[in-house]
């Protein structure tokens, strides 16, 4: 073996297994030895280095036997008694053997000492090697070598790596920019270090590179007239058919292929049911000769449907034989633009091409621009320009920051991180100038103060430039408070605030309900259903299948009055103590309908219809009063943009601005008075668009992209900031959740949910974004699991089981979870409404009575502080019982960085003349003993006062009031139960215990 191999070059016979297995030449990693009829032994022992170091990794063979040592180099190794030649492998090492290796019943003892092999450095630097020359930003890996990979200096594009002589080596280098080819270089390193430099060829057909631009010659078709086919272009239908190529777009569709004007079009859903179509459109002639790199092009936008295709065939000899080089059967939504290489086809006199539909009331292909000629890929004029944008405070990279050239705005770009590569530190940047010379260069991000500097380009080279920015940085002096405070007094802390950044600080607080008590009730039985579960439109299918058998219920999800209508796809939403449902498919057709549920009187109420009908869950919520709703699938199939707006108090609809970039199945939620509308389906599902409408100003924005393409995901506002967690990128469900942050523009990741849905019942309640239902085990199964994740500890809990598992529910707040679909695309939908009660405060920062500050909102300059009087009122209404009291101060700032919340609790002591009344109610369990009754009712009434209370799940209950209320008469009951009675006099300042057993009723 070569000095140095890798392992697993030098290695023979099985291959390696896991730390302190066999393997066997015929059993690989099976460790049969250990299982063999008769007698066996064991080898065992430890492989170092020279100097006694142990080597993880290091593989030890003994004949056809082998195993790998652990982290403290140990091995071990099963064998059959016998005489063994052995031998240990490590990269970097010389290997070592031993020979005569006895082995009988018991344990030998072999250990080895590897000396390491002489090391060789390999330098280089990589260029850009089809034109410009410069420096190339570049990973480098190297087949067999353990470790991260090798970046290249982006600035000069030079490497170095070291690696153990006599020893072949594959490098392969991959440009960090898009745009270019890979390559291999095989190595060989001898007993000299060497220099391998290379170039790298742009890839001409992605034509993704920076500084380079195509360039095409040859005639393109704009199809600009609506009367018939080009000249020299033909339509030919088969016999039997009906329809096909047009011009005129007489279904009044749009060009919607990304061209203007005219356009070539079939439209098999316009020509309508029970009609054939098996039409081409088919070009000239083309002569090719003397072009060597022919290419076709084209703008379109096709939505398919079953057993339609869209071909494109070439023909060489007029049209008597075809060749297929482009097949269709999914949507390819436009405006898209499609590019094939006629490489083929280079040189050849009669080139003809010809698009092939064929269909039966499925939906259409529409064609514009089409091109035939030759296309280059060739260098422009400019340079590189590349560095970091550090955080001025920290001196951490600064992600999502934009650097543009003020004198060419269209020279810009955004840093990133670079995690695979730590010696950059992340907030790198990168981008092709077209201007050179010196021009003044900005760094801006959300947050920060701008930054200008003057940067000299160079052409045909990558020139630094690196930016630090200044942000104000804002702390709390304490970070808590705890105060006790007498009955009906107040009591204050003072709060030190101080910016202790580089720029100036704007601070608005606000305040948190606290003192929130998790739902201890038990969920029903979990409840999986496997079945067929999709994400995209269902209008144009069709249900048939029963709905799934009943799962039994729990008692924590409560039966609400169904709705009148069986839905799935609703968007439901409360207001001013009612829930509202609206749209959504009804398992035969998608509907318009708003029905309310009033819990007063226990009943749903149909209100006035919207406008357009919808499905697909619409992005919707209740902003100012009112209801705005937008997306959705509408009647055509395809996203409604129109933003249709509800008004209770009139019981009318009105429209607003249309959305920019509707879907349906986004994710959304109401946060700051703004309605924010994150990824979504069109024809296929999974985007990372997000946009917000603020109604103020009637108008839409883009925001940051979601980290990866997404739909059916759930989402909240909750304190200031948007959470999302789960959903669908199109191809697999996903359990990945995230957090943007609106002041920064900015998503960042939290707490993976437990497990993976998409589809399920959301919304915010008690500062938690609750997650029910839908999806799971990817698009396997629908369950009836939930999760909540509290923002302030960073984690996620179990919710009680519901009572049914359906998807694509509506859900609101309370938690209600409204109609949804119980068994797949062929399952109707059920008109089923549960709640779990105890959710019913939203997310966003509210009122705390019993706490006030002097000031909320502050302004200051760098190194300047201020103090702020906190007050802990125990006089107000709400502080009804002696105890403690918790809520938290909020901070949002103009910052990149979040403040934590400061921590408020406010210790009542209870009254001198107030005594305390607590117990414990049981009843009988049925097995002859007794057992603690949650929920039942403790009454307690006097004179002056009447009082119900519930016991905990541990039958416990508990109530200060006033002594001179005395005596008070005591009333606890349970369903299934006799009451029990009793009078009680208290004593001040003491507890009186009160425990009941409750008999059965007979």
């Amino acid at each position: 073996m070569a000095a140095g191999l890798p392992v697993a070059q030098a290695a023979t016979g099985a291959e390696a297994a896991a730390p302190g297995t066999v393997a066997t030449a015929t059993h690989p990693g099976g460790g049969l030895a250990a299982f063999q009829v008769g007698s066996h032994g064991e080898i065992s022992g430890a492989v170092t280095d020279s100097s006694g170091k142990a080597l993880s990794g290091a593989s030890v063979v003994a004949g056809i036997y082998r195993s790998t040592t652990d982290a403290q180099g140990h091995y071990s190794l099963t064998v059959p008694p016998g005489t063994y030649k052995m031998a240990a492998y490590a990269y970097g090492y010389a290997p070592k053997k031993a020979y005569g290796v006895v082995v009988d019943d018991g344990t030998v003892t072999t250990d080895f000492a590897l000396d390491a092999v002489a090391r060789q450095t390999v330098t280089g630097k990589v260029t850009d090697g089809s034109g410009h020359g410069w420096p190339l930003y570049t990973k480098i890996t190297i087949d067999d070598v353990p470790g991260a990979p090798v970046f290249t200096d982006p600035y000069t594009g030079a490497y170095s790596v070291d690696l153990p002589q006599g020893a072949d080596y594959t490098l392969r280098f991959t440009s960090v920019y898009p745009g270019y080819e890979a390559v291999t270089k095989q190595v060989t390193v001898d007993d000299a270090a060497q220099t391998v430099n290379v170039a790298v060829p742009v890839d001409a057909e992605a034509a993704t590179a920076p500084g380079y631009q195509v360039k095409r010659s040859g005639p393109t078709q704009p199809f600009d007239s609506t009367a018939g086919a080009p000249e020299g272009w033909s339509v030919v239908n088969a016999d039997g058919t009906t329809g096909g190529w047009s011009f005129d777009d007489f279904g009044k569709r749009g060009n919607k292929t990304g061209g203007s004007g005219a356009f070539a079009m079939v439209d098999s859903d316009k020509i309508g049911s029970g009609k054939k179509q098996d039409s081409s459109l088919i070009t000239p002639v083309f002569d090719l000769t003397g072009n060597d790199s022919p290419q076709l092009e084209f703008d379109t936008d096709y939505k398919s449907f079953s057993n339609q295709t869209g071909n494109i065939d070439v023909s060489t000899d007029g049209g008597a034989t075809w060749t297929n080089i482009w097949n269709r059967t999914t949507t390819l939504t436009g405006p898209a633009h499609v590019e094939l290489p006629l490489t083929d086809y280079a040189g050849k006199p009669g080139v003809q091409l010809r698009f092939h539909f064929t269909g039966s009331y499925g939906y259409w292909w529409e064609l514009d621009n089409v091109f035939v000629g030759k296309r280059t890929y060739e260098p422009v004029t400019g340079g590189l320009v590349a560095g970091t944008v550090k955080d001025a405070n920290t001196g951490d990279g600064v992600v999502g920051a934009t650097v543009v050239n003020t004198d060419a705005s269209q020279d810009r770009a955004i840093t990133a991180a670079t995690p695979d590569d730590p010696a950059l530190g992340g907030g790198f940047y990168w981008m092709f100038a077209s201007k050179t010379g010196s021009h003044t260069y900005t760094a801006s991000k959300s947050h920060y103060a701008d930054l200008a500097k003057t940067v000299n380009v160079a052409p045909d080279s990558t020139t630094q430039a690196g930016f630090n920015l200044k942000a104000g940085k804002l702390a709390f002096t304490p970070g808590s408070i705890d105060k006790t405070v007498d009955w009906g007094k107040q009591a204050t802390q003072d709060l030190t605030v101080k910016n202790t950044g580089g720029a100036p600080a704007s601070l608005t607080l606000g305040e948190q309900p606290g003192g929130f008590t998790q739902q201890v009730k038990g969920g029903a039985p979990l409840n999986l259903v496997k079945g067929n579960y999709s994400p995209l439109a269902l209008s144009k299918g069709k249900t048939s299948n029963a709905a799934p058998a009943a799962n039994a219920a729990g008692d924590a999800w409560q039966p609400v009055a169904n709705l009148p209508t069986a839905v799935q796809d609703n968007a439901v939403a409360v207001y001013d103590g009612k829930v509202y449902s609206a749209f959504g498919y009804t398992g035969s057709a998608d509907t318009n309908a708003l029905y309310a549920y009033d819990p007063d009187s226990g009943s749903w109420t149909k209100l006035a219809s919207a406008a357009d009908p919808r499905e697909g869950i619409p992005a919707h919520g209740f902003i100012g009063g009112k209801l705005y709703v937008v997306g959705g699938w509408g009647a055509d199939g395809d996203p409604d943009a129109k933003l249709e707006v509800y008004d209770p108090a009139s019981n009318s609809w009105s429209t607003k601005a249309s959305s920019p970039k509707p879907y349906a199945g986004s994710g959304s939620a109401v946060l700051g008075g703004k309605l924010y509308v994150v990824g979504g389906c069109t024809d296929s599902c999974g985007t990372t668009d997000a946009t917000v409408y603020d109604p103020s100003s009637d108008s839409w924005s883009q925001i940051a992209s979601y980290p990866e393409p997404i739909s059916w995901q759930s989402c909240g506002g909750i304190d200031g900031k948007l959470y999302c967690a789960g959903g669908n990128s199109g191809t697999s469900s996903t359990k990945h959740a995230y957090v943007y942050d609106p002041g920064a523009d900015s998503w960042s990741s939290v707490a993976d949910m437990p497990a993976d849905l998409w589809g399920s019942a959301y919304s915010v309640g008690n500062g938690k974004l609750l997650v029910s239902s839908g999806v799971t085990n990817n698009s396997a199964e629908i369950t009836n699991q939930g999760y909540a994740f509290d923002p302030g500890t960073g984690s996620w809990t179990a919710l009680p089981n519901a009572n049914t598992s359906v998807y694509r529910v509506g859900a609101s707040s309370g938690f209600y979870k409204v109609g949804g679909n119980p068994g797949g695309s062929s399952t109707p939908p059920v008109s089923t409404v549960e709640v779990l009660p105890g959710y019913d405060q939203g997310g966003e920062s509210s009122d705390v009575s019993w706490l006030s500050t002097s000031k909320d909102k502050v302004t200051l300059q760098p190194g300047e502080s201020t103090t702020i009087t906190v007050t802990l009122d125990a006089t107000v209404p709400e502080v009804t019982q002696p105890g403690d009291y918790t809520a938290a101060l909020t901070a949002q700032t103009d910052t990149p960085y979040s403040v934590a919340d400061v921590g408020v609790k406010m210790h009542v002591s209870p009254p001198k003349n107030w005594g305390k009344y607590a117990g414990t109610v049981l009843g009988a369990d049925g097995k002859g003993g007794t057992a603690p009754l949650a929920g039942a009712t403790v009454q307690i009434d006097s004179w002056a006062n009447s009082y119900t209370l519930r016991t905990a799940k541990d039958g416990t209950f508990a109530l200060w009031f006033d002594t001179r209320n005395n005596p008070v008469t005591v009333i606890v009951a349970k369903d299934g139960y006799q009451p029990v009675v009793t009078t009680v006099k208290l004593k001040k300042g003491e507890t009186t215990t009160g425990n009941f057993t409750l008999k059965k009723a007979s």
